[in-house]
């Protein structure tokens, strides 16, 4: 009794640790450690010490998404668009702060009732359609009582419009401060008009990069480091890492797809079947001879919507086409194999169908209808009843139609015009409305029932008539089996463990003919993981402390395949390491080692000399300013046309180093324009000034902070 009664007084302890064991079942070491570590705080960044709160960012990202963006945004597109515009909020606070300025309530508040989107609103406005502001406080107030799922979640897009508001006027108020401190001298303006105006003209030899063949030139990993460090401010990176990766795709096998055309081919004809219920064999149709081929199709399945009209001659896939054109009512084409199908297609039937029609109509709705309006009040039966008098009176005076539509039709813009509705081409309205008019004749009169209501609808003309046809087609997607989807797993789980078991694996995907992808620069919140898509998965296993170089894993890929998945490379932050940083500078020193090979080219004394002596022609440009120093069938080339522009005329300048190869020039002319001139651009240039300021401003305020983010952690 005495350990009994120890057990209840600790019953509390005990069930913690006992759910802490259960716990670690489930859960890796590691991950308990982050659940209690700072990783899994409330905290998910910080921008100079200022947190960004989880629950904060959560919400934020949750409402962008209601307010319409998911729909056209991904996921971590959005996420980031979010804590983006939370980092800026964050920043622009900060300095306004350490300025000494502060966006108050009455700010927000005016700004918003000055604001186009909120006075333009109808729901703002009175009887007389001006904007008042007391009922945007009404509306706002109403919001704040609703306390309804839909109350709240309007709320929070009013909240985080208001938050919006107070980030551009946050914006707004130190790119002001920030602008007072600049202008345009007006020496400096004319100086920047002078040089990008000036128009040179000059005789030039050109030695081209690509002349020289890049297997002539070699790139060291010791001077990519070189280049590296003497550049360091250009390669600083964040973490990344590089991967190399083969799929193994569920891919139908020939077996496979003979399965699938067998399966549909025994579809066409009738067959015995044992009824367990009455316990005999009976006939069961097939596509061929069933009455009704589309409920046969919806019955059997069909991997693709059935379309229950008729089709032009060039809707039909090429690979039945002459068939189909051929053929009788009642055929049955296929199986056949079309884009990722195999397909069954039975000729329902065949007539020669207007390709447009003009008719008029009147509309009655009623109760549940797609027209109905709140104070709709007829019912279905009532609807149908009116409908049929209106056609009974139409059929007898055809002429009555136009005014009926005007007193009857709940359709506004057909009712003002006699209930006509125009030429429409086939596919532009409702099934049923549309084969009444295309499958009946000119003058027809007829009432059908859509979505909308009760149709009382006139035939008034038919034009342009070809053959159509109506088919009922029954598709199979060509897709691995089971047994293939197993073979497929065998095959990734083989050679993931070989290379657990030591394996190099270009060496072994070589060996067995397995396609190798590398993916460089992943970054912690990537989504996208080369060919294999989106795959958090993956990035988070790249990342992980205890995943280091050669690290290999196999990774499911929903219902695609396996990926086995090698890590090739880490990058810490900082630094880019020669291997990383190769594929960026090894072009630049190839261009730099090129160009040394071409200088010592041009050791001629004349134009004509280097010309001739690198069998090549003398050329020329005409009035190339600085502002666009395009030189025509080479390129742009700043540098050439700025050492022709300080050229001394008719002196030789060599070994000028351009984009696309090394330049002899002798320039012929420099035009200056009129300094008059320049004074009137003098306005234009001061505010394209503030605008570039304006523009880089956030980078370099961003650049200067210290923006800590643990998103990666949390997704």
């Amino acid at each position: 009794m005495a350990i009994l009664s120890k057990i209840r007084d600790r019953s509390g302890f005990l069930i913690i640790v006992i759910g802490l064991a259960m716990f670690s079942f489930v859960v890796s070491p590691k991950d308990i450690i982050d659940f209690f570590s700072n990783k899994n705080s409330d905290i998910i960044g910080e921008v100079n010490g200022k947190e960004i709160t989880y629950k904060e960012f959560a919400t934020r990202v949750e409402n962008a998404k209601n307010q319409g963006g998911q729909s056209s945004y991904g996921t971590l597109t959005m996420e980031n668009m979010v804590w983006n515009q939370m980092v800026s909020e964050k920043i622009y606070e900060s300095k306004l702060e350490e300025a000494g300025v502060i966006v108050g309530e009455g700010e927000i508040w005016q700004s918003i009732i000055t604001s186009p989107q909120v006075t333009n609103s109808p729901q703002f406005k009175n009887a007389q359609g001006v904007f008042n502001e007391d009922l945007l406080k009404e509306y706002i107030a109403n919001l704040e009582a609703d306390k309804t799922p839909d109350g709240k979640a309007r709320l929070q897009g009013w909240l985080s419009y208001e938050k919006a508001v107070k980030q551009n006027l946050l914006t707004q108020a130190y790119n002001e401060l920030v602008n007072v401190g600049f202008s345009v001298p007006e020496k400096e303006a004319v100086n920047d008009y002078v040089l990008n105006n000036t128009k040179v003209s000059a005789d030039y030899v050109y030695l081209p990069f690509a002349s020289i063949p890049n297997t002539d030139v070699k790139v060291t990993k010791e001077e990519v480091a070189s280049y590296v460090k003497e550049h360091a401010s250009l390669f600083e990176t964040e973490e990344t890492r590089d991967l190399k990766l083969v799929k193994f795709s569920f891919q139908a096998s020939k077996e496979d797809e003979e399965e699938i055309k067998h399966n549909l081919a025994k579809l066409v004809e009738d067959k015995e079947e044992y009824n367990k219920i009455s316990k005999s064999t009976e006939l069961v149709k097939g596509f061929k001879n069933t009455p009704d081929a589309f409920l046969y199709a919806e019955e059997v399945g069909s991997d693709l919507p059935l379309e229950n009209r008729f089709q032009a001659e060039s809707e039909i896939p090429t690979v039945i086409k002459e068939e189909i054109t051929n053929g009788t009512k009642g055929a049955v084409v296929g199986p056949y194999k079309f884009s990722k199908y195999y397909k069954l297609t039975k000729i329902i039937d065949s007539q020669k169908l207007p390709d447009s029609v003009n008719a008029s109509h009147i509309l009655i709705n009623f109760v549940g209808a797609q027209s109905a309006q709140a104070n709709t009040t007829r019912t279905l039966a009532d609807a149908q009843k009116l409908a049929d008098s209106i056609l009974a009176v139409v059929k007898k005076s055809p002429r009555k139609f136009a005014t009926l539509a005007e007193n009857y039709s709940i359709d506004p813009g057909s009712a003002s015009k006699g209930g006509n509705l125009g030429w429409f081409a086939y596919r532009s309205m409702v099934p049923e409305f549309r084969d009444f008019c295309f499958e009946n004749k000119k003058g027809d009169i007829g009432v059908v029932r859509t979505n909308f209501g009760f149709h009382v609808i006139k035939i008034e003309n038919q034009k342009d008539f070809n053959q159509a046809y109506k088919l009922a087609t029954i598709s199979r997607k060509i897709e691995a089996s089971e047994a293939t989807e197993n073979k497929t797993f065998e095959e990734a789980e083989t050679f993931a463990n070989e290379l657990r078991n030591g394996g190099d694996f270009e060496a072994l995907a070589k060996e067995k003919g397995y396609a190798v992808s590398p993916v460089n620069g992943l970054k912690a919140l990537d989504v996208y993981v080369g060919s294999v898509g989106e795959n958090r998965r993956i990035v988070r296993w790249a990342f992980e402390e205890d995943t280091n170089i050669n690290s290999t894993q196999r990774f499911d890929l929903d219902e695609k395949g396996y990926a086995v998945v090698a890590l090739s490379g880490k990058q810490e932050k900082g630094l880019k390491s020669a291997t990383t940083a190769f594929s960026q500078v090894e072009p630049i020193l190839m261009k730099e080692k090129k160009a040394e090979i071409l200088k010592a080219k041009m050791d001629a004394g004349s134009l004509e000399a280097i010309a001739k002596a690198n069998n090549v022609e003398v050329a020329s440009f005409n009035d190339v300013t600085l502002g666009a120093p395009t030189i025509a069938g080479v390129g742009i080339e700043p540098a050439v046309v700025s050492v022709a522009s300080v050229a001394t005329p008719n002196n030789l300048v060599k070994e000028v180093v351009g984009n696309k190869g090394v330049f002899a020039v002798v320039t012929k002319s420099v035009k200056q324009p009129k300094e008059e001139d320049a004074k009137e651009s003098l306005e234009v240039a001061s505010t394209q000034l503030k605008s570039s300021v304006s523009r880089q401003l956030f980078t370099g305020l961003k650049d200067n902070v210290e923006i800590k983010d643990y998103r990666a952690s949390r997704y």
